[in-house]
C-alpha cells in the first residue's frame, strides 16, 4: 500500500444528549469537543462502506538495535484503505458526571462494556455506551474492518486516574481501584488495542507551550510512576492539546529521550514524517467542530457525508 494513511481520534460519546445539554457549565465543550453515540456509528459504517481498514500502527514502522527508527512496507488486502483511530482522556473525568456519558469500562463475561448510569438513576452495563465497545462489536459483526486485530490507541492522563477508576495515588482508594482496573486493561490489549502517553496532568501549560523542563520531566514521571505500572510500557505519546513541539524543541526531545518515539499531534493535514529515532503524525479530529464547521474536509478525505 502506498497511498495516504489515515489517523482520527475521538473524544468519550455522549449517550444522553440531552443531560449534555442541561450541563450549562460544560455543554459547550461538549459541543465542540464530543459527538453522540448515534453520530460515531454512523460515522464508523461510512467508514467501513468506503473500504477503511483499522490497523495497528505499530506496523508501521519498526527500531534497529541503536534506536533508529525504520518506516516499514504496509501491505494490506486489495482495494483496503489504512486508518488508525485513537481514543484521547478515556479517564470518564469527574466533570463529565452529568453530561450523559458513561460511567466507566467494565467486564461482562471477559467482554469490555460500559457502565452507565441512566438518567433515572439506574446503573446498566451496555455493548454501545461508548467507542471501544462499539468497535469490539462492529469488528466481530464485520471482521474484514480489522485488519490482523487491529483496533485502536487509547491515550490516558493520570490525575483522575483511568478507564472510570480513580487509580490515581492521591486517592485513599488507589489501591482497590488499581486492582479493579488490571483486569480491564488485559482485557483491551487481548482485544487488540494498544496504550498512549497523553501526559499526566494534561495541564494547560502544554497548550500555551510555556511548559518548562522541569514541568514536563515532572509529569513524564509521574505519568511513569502511576499509570505505566498499570498499562504496561509504550513508547507512544499522544500530546495533550495536540502538543508534540516542533522539530528542534528541546521539549520534544525530551520525550524521545523518556522512551516515547512515536508522536501523535492533531491536524487535517495528513502530515507524517520519520526523523532519525522518531515518528510524528497528525491525526485528524472527529468532533462536534468539525461536523459543523468543515464536513466537507471529512468528505474529500474520509468520504463521510454530514447531513
Amino acid at each position: 500500500y502506498s497511498g495516504p494513511i489515515r489517523h482520527i481520534f475521538f473524544h468519550s460519546l455522549i449517550i444522553y444528549p440531552e443531560k449534555a445539554q442541561t450541563d450549562k457549565k460544560n455543554a459547550s465543550g461538549y459541543r465542540d469537543y464530543m459527538i453522540t453515540v448515534a453520530q460515531f456509528k454512523q460515522i464508523i459504517q461510512q467508514l467501513y462502506d468506503n473500504n477503511f481498514v483499522l490497523i495497528n500502527s505499530e506496523i508501521l514502522y519498526s527500531f534497529n538495535q541503536s534506536g533508529k527508527i525504520h518506516r516499514n512496507d504496509l501491505y494490506l488486502p486489495k482495494g483496503k484503505k489504512p486508518l488508525i483511530i485513537s481514543l484521547d482522556d478515556l479517564v470518564y473525568y469527574k466533570y463529565m458526571k452529568d453530561g450523559g456519558f458513561a460511567h466507566r469500562l467494565v467486564l461482562d463475561n471477559g467482554i469490555v462494556k460500559t457502565e452507565v448510569i441512566t438518567p433515572e438513576g439506574n446503573t446498566i452495563v451496555t455493548d454501545d455506551g461508548d467507542v471501544v465497545p462499539i468497535v469490539d462489536k462492529f469488528v466481530t459483526e464485520h471482521p474484514d474492518f480489522s485488519f490482523n486485530g487491529g483496533k485502536g490507541i487509547i491515550a490516558l492522563t493520570g490525575f483522575e486516574g483511568i478507564l472510570g477508576y480513580r487509580t490515581q495515588l492521591k486517592n485513599p482508594q488507589s489501591e482497590a481501584e488499581r486492582t479493579a482496573v488490571l483486569p480491564i486493561v488485559n482485557a483491551l490489549k487481548a482485544s487488540g488495542w494498544t496504550f498512549a502517553n497523553h501526559s499526566f496532568t494534561h495541564n494547560q501549560v502544554f497548550l500555551k507551550e510555556t511548559i518548562t523542563a522541569d514541568q514536563l520531566a515532572r509529569d513524564i514521571s509521574r505519568w511513569k510512576k502511576e499509570v505505566e505500572p498499570l498499562i504496561g510500557p509504550t513508547n507512544v505519546f499522544i500530546g495533550p492539546f495536540g502538543e508534540t513541539f516542533w522539530e528542534g524543541d528541546s521539549r520534544r526531545q525530551q520525550i524521545i529521550d523518556a522512551g516515547f518515539k512515536v508522536l501523535y499531534g492533531v491536524g487535517m493535514d495528513g502530515y507524517m514524517k520519520f526523523f532519525s529515532d522518531h515518528f510524528v503524525m497528525n491525526r485528524a479530529n472527529f468532533d462536534g467542530y468539525r461536523l459543523t464547521h468543515s464536513p466537507k474536509s471529512l468528505y474529500k478525505r474520509f468520504g463521510i457525508s454530514v447531513k
